[in-house]
Formats: structure tokens, sequence, C-alpha cells
């Protein structure tokens, strides 16, 4: 096992869900929405540690594995992101993969092929083609997007983790993922893996 970490952000204000109630309690499939994730993640064997960040730890009862630590979120998932960066550094993590808990459908091979893309790229970010057309609005004009050159991101996204843990600390402007960081920062070395 190389030392790798697996983070769910599973911290936000359920904004997506159109919920009032808070993500970590959303039941999927009979289970809260993050542990379908957190099983997936031990299962893989690919992690030493798996971190669960959440906005009040004293709200899980259940014991996990010594290996998944639960800690607390901040404001905005990019607080809550960067909290559990720096959380981990301690550790000194090779790889760390950030997955928001509201995803619980990843394959098994997604987290396999996404480590395995890091050994030759800094980033590894999942993506599918969009099946409708795509429009951009700048003032009051809207242009089109070419749908063969567009991607919809997803999670898991993967990443060396000094790269991402540098990126973040000198991060300003909140983020709706951390492939942001690596794309405003016009980095190269970044590999997407298409229709996973």
């Amino acid at each position: 096992m190389m030392n790798n970490y697996f983070i769910i952000i599973d911290s936000g204000q359920s904004k997506r869900f159109n919920s009032t109630k808070q993500k970590q309690f959303i039941r999927y499939k009979n289970k809260a929405l993050f542990e379908h994730s957190l099983e997936k993640a031990l299962d893989s064997k690919l992690f030493k540690k798996i971190i669960l960040v959440i906005n009040d730890k004293k709200q899980i009862k259940q014991k996990y594995p010594e290996d998944v630590l639960i800690i607390n979120g901040g404001k905005e998932r990019s607080d809550s992101s960067l909290k559990a960066l720096k959380f981990i550094k301690k550790f000194k993590p090779i790889n760390v993969l950030i997955h928001d808990a509201a995803r619980p459908n990843f394959s098994m091979g997604l987290l396999h092929k996404l480590i395995t893309s890091l050994k030759k790229n800094k980033a590894s970010i999942p993506v599918v083609s969009s099946k409708d057309s795509i429009k951009y609005k700048v003032k009051n004009q809207l242009f089109n997007l070419n749908r063969n050159n567009s991607y919809l991101t997803q999670t898991p996204q993967a990443f060396k983790f000094n790269d991402l843990y540098n990126l973040s600390i000198n991060q300003k402007n909140k983020i709706q993922d951390e492939a942001t960081l690596f794309i405003d920062n016009d980095l190269k070395n970044q590999d997407i893996n298409k229709n996973l």
C-alpha cells in the first residue's frame, strides 16, 4: 500500500439535494449517504487513513475502524478540504483523493485508475462528457461551448499531496473543486479519466 489518503467531504449544507436535512444524515439504499463511500474506500485497501469531514463529529455515534478519522469541517467546501489537508499533513502523505459524499456511486475500478494515474501525473480527475448543449453567459450575452470539448467533473479527484497542499494554502478564493486550483494555476501534468 502506498502512502494514500482518502478524504470524504460531508460537511456541506445539502444545497444540491434541496434538502433541509444535513448531508451526513440523508439515507440512500438503507445507509447514511457517506457510508457508501466510506465502505468502498475501506474495502479497496488502498488507503492508510480515511478522513471523514462533517459538520459536528459529536453527531457520529457509530464506531469505525481506527484508520477512519473524523474531523469537523469548515463553513464552505473549500474550507473543509483545507482543514482535512492540514490535518493529514503530519502523516506525510504521498497521494490524496478528495471525494464529495453526495456522490456515492463511484466504482472500485475508478479508485485503482486514479491511484495508477498519479504515478505519472500530479492530478487525476474523473469526468463525463456532456450529453446536453452547454451555454455560458457573459453579462447579458449567451455563448455556445463545444460539447465535444466540454467535461463535467466528478469526484473522487486524486492529487499528489504536496502539490495540492501548496496550492490550497495559498488559495484566496472559494473553489468548487480541487481541480480548479490546478487549472487556475495553469499546472501541467494533469490527467482526466473519461466516462467512468
